[in-house]
């Protein structure tokens, strides 16, 4: 792209960001009435197109519903070719509905079947630290023995773009008061080990909206669900799932910044704003004449 187009160059890495995908075994809809397969699947369609330049797709959790090793099987045979066709790596980070060892062997991870599956991936000057906030018997989120040292590990000597950390519990105040029995209940501890460390961004879901915060400094993204919303504009405090508003986003990391985008993940009605060939008489004219055609006002 030519970077007069604006001040910003293209970014140095792009991430694709999905969530709570809530996979079942054999495409059985969730709750009876949410085809999550069935979404994952229009989801890839416009994963293609929106993340043709994405550097690593992360999923950061809740891949399945059961944790049934058949709904692993689904998520790879779905995002895999996407995944290959972009020419970008999988990080598969666990939420407190998988079950590590099924998750494990379905999607060929490595390490024992039940430790944590805590990964690093440098891609393009970036570390990629997917964190395993998940607790053996628990929907709440935690450090398992050993974790934190393991981060902290991971966190040292960063490339020159530093780490995004992937974990599925984000470590934020959860709007909804009934998710708050069910956070991350080692924030201090985790703001210890990232202190000195140059985490440029936190990747989360668990919650099923689009959302972001600040934790320690650092900013938290949360990827809307793949498979439902949660709808906040019911009345609490009971919690209102639709099927409705499903969403992906794009991570844009700069040498300093970070920029995200919320990505709607099925297909819609739409027209064009501006249209295909306009873009492309703008994008072909030099800078001077691109200003004066496009961002300067009529008299």
């Amino acid at each position: 792209m030519d970077v007069s187009l604006g001040i910003h160059p293209d970014p140095s890495v792009v991430i694709a960001h999905l969530s709570d995908t809530h996979l079942l075994a054999g495409g059985a809809h969730l709750a009876g009435f949410v085809d999550t397969e069935q979404h994952l699947r229009d989801t890839a369609v416009r994963l293609a197109v929106a993340a043709a330049d994405a550097d690593v797709v992360v999923v950061s959790g809740d891949i399945a519903d059961l944790g049934e090793p058949g709904a692993y099987a689904l998520a790879r045979e779905i995002l895999e070719p996407v995944a290959a066709a972009i020419g970008a790596p999988i990080v598969w980070t666990v939420g407190n509905h998988d079950e590590r060892a099924a998750m494990r062997a379905a999607l060929a991870l490595p390490g024992a079947p039940l430790d944590p599956i805590d990964s690093v991936l440098e891609v393009a000057g970036l570390r990629v630290v997917a964190l395993d906030s998940s607790l053996p018997g628990w929907h709440h989120g935690g450090f398992d023995e050993g974790q934190a040292a393991w981060l902290a590990d991971a966190l040292t000597d960063p490339p020159p773009l530093g780490v995004v950390l992937v974990m599925h519990h984000p470590p934020l105040p959860y709007r909804g008061r009934l998710m708050r029995l069910l956070e991350f209940r080692d924030e201090a501890q985790l703001a210890d080990v990232i202190a000195a460390a140059d985490v440029r961004a936190i990747l989360s879901g668990h919650l099923h909206i689009n959302g972001s915060g600040s934790f320690a400094e650092v900013p938290v993204v949360l990827a809307g669900a793949t498979s439902y919303a949660d709808d906040l504009g019911g009345p609490p405090p009971a919690m209102h799932g639709i099927d409705a508003t499903q969403s992906f986003n794009l991570i844009e990391v700069y040498a300093d910044s970070v920029a995200h985008s919320v990505v709607p993940a099925l297909p819609h009605p739409a027209r064009e704003t501006i249209p295909l060939a306009l873009a492309e008489q703008v994008i072909a004219l030099d800078p001077e004449t691109r200003a004066e055609r496009f961002s300067r006002k009529p008299d």
